[in-house]
């Protein structure tokens, strides 16, 4: 028996006979919302109705359990109502299971939105890294990642938490190291693990973030650096010289002998400067006055193709020779690759070497 098909049927013979649910109703003194859920299937007129329901309706009690006129078989009313009964049951608990789905379903949904946005902080990790060196180092890495990959300089995890927090986890990671601010850029510096953070990136999925690092050896502005120098000056920690050696066999008076040292130590990039003056009598052999002119250290930095050299320390200095604090000397590549030439710009030796002044 068809709860539906009968609760069409009462709903056609009430419409038939131009009743209202509630004027069917005050009928057989039920609510209206009693006949809604009889037309709809989802309850059925008590027994004790149905004698009552039939005769308002003008058809017979087996034709109102059929669902249809003109039955011609007889049928066990109770029989049918108790089918009747047991279809109602299992939609109602049928809608009973899709109720619990659904709250289970958005109780789910809703811890996990909650998870998504937990802030929760970074772990330090232990990571094999072997760019210009193998070893091991320690790498912030937000709570709850999975899924590490590697590949060269790269790092990535994978994290069911939302992109925003995620991002900001990683910033406090990033606040523990030392800034590096070069080329318009901030860089991230792991003092202690000796490697810097030159690029990150946080993106968000469907389900999960993907967090990512690339990193390299050293501290990065001063890698860039160095690699700047090198490429202009060809070479780094190099001795330039005018005149190298001081032969004393051949026949000359006067030679000015410059030593200039770059790149000793790093940020600051060091230098030292000993200039020294040879006097020696004609014909003379072996034997030559050595005047020390200066000697000093200081620091040096590329600007476009000049060398400035900056004197923090003067160690000597002749007497009537006026040393200035900074001296410029222009870079002349001779060839790609290979060392380079500093050409002095402001002559402060004119009295002792008054010709232009180039390191070699």
């Amino acid at each position: 028996m068809n709860s539906e098909k009968i609760g069409k049927f009462i709903a056609e013979l009430r419409k038939e006979k131009g009743l209202t649910q509630l004027e069917l109703g005050n009928k057989l003194y039920v609510t209206d919302k009693a006949v809604s859920k009889w037309e709809r299937g989802l309850s059925f007129p008590d027994i004790s109705l149905l004698e009552k329901l039939a005769s308002e309706l003008d058809v017979t009690i087996e034709e109102i359990l059929l669902g249809h006129r003109k039955v011609k078989e007889k049928i066990d009313v109770k029989e049918e109502i108790e089918k009747i009964e047991k279809e109602i049951k299992r939609k109602q608990k049928n809608r009973t299971k899709i109720l619990v789905i659904t709250i289970i379903t958005i109780i789910i949904i809703l811890l996990y939105t909650i998870f998504r946005n937990t802030y929760l902080g970074f772990d330090t990790v232990k990571v094999k890294y072997a760019h210009m060196e193998e070893k091991e180092i320690s790498l912030g890495i937000p709570k709850l990642s999975f899924m590490k990959k590697y590949n060269d300089r790269s790092y990535s995890f994978k994290n069911l938490r939302s992109s925003n927090v995620i991002e900001k986890e990683l910033k406090d990671y990033l606040k523990e190291l030392e800034y590096l601010t070069c080329n318009d850029t901030i860089y991230y510096y792991d003092k202690d693990n000796d490697f810097s953070i030159i690029n990150y990136s946080v993106k968000n999925h469907y389900l999960h973030s993907t967090v990512s690092y690339e990193i390299v050896d050293y501290d990065y502005c001063n890698y860039k650096k160095i690699s700047d120098i090198k490429e202009k000056l060809g070479v780094l920690r190099s001795i330039h010289y005018l005149n190298d050696k001081i032969n004393l066999e051949e026949d000359w008076q006067f030679k000015l002998q410059v030593v200039f040292i770059d790149g000793i130590d790093v940020d600051p990039f060091s230098a030292s400067l000993e200039i020294k003056y040879y006097e020696k009598k004609a014909n003379e052999h072996k034997n030559a006055k050595i005047i020390e002119l200066e000697k000093s250290e200081g620091s040096f930095e590329l600007i476009d193709d000049m060398l400035i050299y900056t004197r923090n320390n003067i160690i000597y200095q002749k007497e009537d020779l006026k040393i200035p604090e900074v001296s410029i000397f222009k870079i002349k590549t001779i060839t790609k690759g290979e060392k380079s030439n500093l050409v002095l710009v402001d002559n402060y030796l004119s009295k002792y070497y008054d010709e232009e002044i180039i390191l070699e």
